[in-house]
């Protein structure tokens, strides 16, 4: 668990780097934190750890990230190691598509969903979810809706996560379905979000009383998770 903490520090200072970094610098930095986590030596972990998100907070108050930034930061972070990939894979793929890189953030997700097949983990459920609309929203890009339904439809069957249950269900698929008139579908979806999103404070029964009067909800922040 304290390796994940680490790893995660290292993740969000990572999310915020100017646009240009020294990536020889940030690398030699990550090799350095990982070394000391195989060596089980914690404080030195932690104190590098603490030294890199200090230089990338500093970099942050000059730029802000891009999607493209933050996916080269990510897939530098996440290696090729499954136990430090397979937790980044969700935000990668989100990331690769906001950046407009389809085929990378199709392979992203596929590579999401076939890590998922691999057992329950924390981050099983955020892979499920996000690679299915990753791969909706870009069946939908090519105008392939019924896939684009399926895809949806998938997503909503997720096992859930923490932050599906805080935050809630990513509704960008469900939106762009709902502009093609596709409600039944978007009804499906939020029905079965009951399942894992305990936490949505009546924002569920709401968008769906919206969605069947024939409405488009404002998703707000949901479009974005």
């Amino acid at each position: 668990m304290r390796r994940l903490w680490l790893l995660w520090v290292v993740a969000v200072a990572l999310a915020g780097a100017q646009p240009k970094p020294d990536q020889r610098e940030f690398n030699l930095m990550l090799d350095q934190i990982r070394a000391a986590i195989r060596a089980e030596d914690w404080p030195e972990a932690s104190r590098l750890s603490m030294r890199l998100s200090n230089t990338l907070l500093e970099l942050r108050s000059r730029s802000q990230a891009t999607p493209g930034l933050e996916l080269q930061h990510l897939e530098m972070l996440a290696g090729k190691d499954s136990i430090t990939r397979n937790p980044l894979l969700p935000r990668m793929a989100r990331a690769a598509f906001e950046a407009g890189e389809w085929p990378r953030a199709e392979a992203l997700a596929q590579e999401a969903l076939e890590a998922a097949k691999w057992g329950v983990f924390w981050w099983t459920g955020d892979a499920i979810h996000q690679g299915n609309i990753i791969l909706g929203r870009l069946a939908l890009r090519e105008s392939k809706v019924e896939a684009a339904k399926r895809f949806l439809l998938a997503a909503g069957r997720t096992p859930g996560s923490s932050s599906l249950d805080g935050p809630g269900p990513n509704m960008a698929l469900a939106r762009d379905l709902l502009g093609r008139g596709e409600t039944a579908t978007v009804l499906a979806y939020l029905e079965s979000c009951g399942q894992f999103w305990s936490g949505n404070r009546g924002k569920l029964a709401e968008w769906i009383a919206l969605v069947r009067a024939g409405l488009t909800p404002d998703f707000g922040l949901n479009l974005g998770y």
